[in-house]
């Protein structure tokens, strides 16, 4: 068990998790999908991380269009790594009645990293296929007296852990409710994820379960420009290999700020930052579009 330990601080992988509306979409129109309408979703993330230790360290999260956190863990047993990650995600929804959305999304991952232990200089490269999920969505209570209550449920219909793909070992459930006060709108985003069992090469690998609550804040300036605010809070329990520990729980908190340009009343281009204010350091950038036909 010791060897895989060692093994496994020399790659790096990517697994799959999902928060469905973990961030409260620049307009409240792109929550729904007319029925009978198509929604494409496009979205890239950038993000920079950098880690200092010969500790073992733990996954970075990244925030993808609407939908998705990518998790990219990098145990990596160096002085310091510097990596850049570039993840694009094309999603598409379907909406089956006013209140009932179906959707999909496929992402790709590139990424380069750097690392020096005081001697020598190393460097990686790698590029995939990091996932695919299906999901349905449907809004039980619409603003009014009350405030809004969405529930999702998604799975993982592909995902890539330890150089090995998999399916249906992932899903997600959770619900977001929010209240609009013109020109504000409150929101507020709970979610859990669980993940099953995979065979790797290293050994019956489970990867961790998660926890995220998301409160939000967006604010219209006027027909065409809006601004949005977030606090993500990520609890995810401990990564197992043949039952036993390969690294702690942990608990991470992000900043996030947006803002959301209406190109017309079918297309939007958002633009976001997202940083880390407790945990490992790392920063990512996003740039979104949505567009209905």
């Amino acid at each position: 068990m010791k060897k895989a330990k060692h093994t496994l601080l020399g790659i790096v992988f990517l697994f799959f998790s999902t928060a469905t509306l973990a961030d409260m979409p620049l307009s409240l129109e792109e929550l729904y999908t007319d029925k009978g309408k198509f929604k494409l979703e496009s979205n890239i993330s950038y993000v920079n991380t950098e880690q200092e230790s010969h500790s073992l360290i733990n996954p970075v999260y990244v925030q993808t269009q609407g939908n998705s956190l990518i998790a990219v863990p990098t145990n990596i047993s160096q002085d310091n790594t510097n990596s850049d990650i570039l993840i694009g995600t094309l999603g598409l929804r379907y909406g089956l009645t006013g209140k009932t959305d179906i959707y999909g999304n496929v992402s790709y991952l590139w990424q380069s990293s750097r690392s020096f232990n005081g001697v020598n200089e190393s460097k990686e490269k790698d590029h995939y296929l990091s996932d695919a999920t299906i999901g349905i969505s449907h809004t039980f209570l619409e603003d009014g007296k009350n405030p809004a209550l969405i529930g999702f449920v998604e799975m993982s219909a592909y995902e890539k852990v330890l150089n090995k793909s998999s399916s249906a070992k992932s899903w997600v459930v959770g619900a977001t409710t929010y209240k609009a006060i013109d020109p504000v709108v409150l929101s507020l985003t709970a979610a859990y994820r669980w993940n099953g069992k995979r065979n790797t090469e290293l050994g019956n690998y489970k990867p961790a379960n998660y926890i995220l609550i998301n409160p939000s804040v967006s604010f219209a300036a006027n027909d065409k420009i809006s601004f949005s605010g977030d606090i993500q809070w990520l609890n995810t329990q401990s990564e197992r290999i043949d039952g036993e520990k390969i690294a702690p729980r942990n608990t991470a908190t992000y900043a996030k700020l947006g803002v959301g340009f209406g190109l017309s009343d079918k297309t939007t281009l958002n633009a976001s930052a997202r940083w880390k204010i407790s945990g490992n350091s790392s920063a990512e950038l996003n740039f979104g579009l949505t567009h209905q036909f």
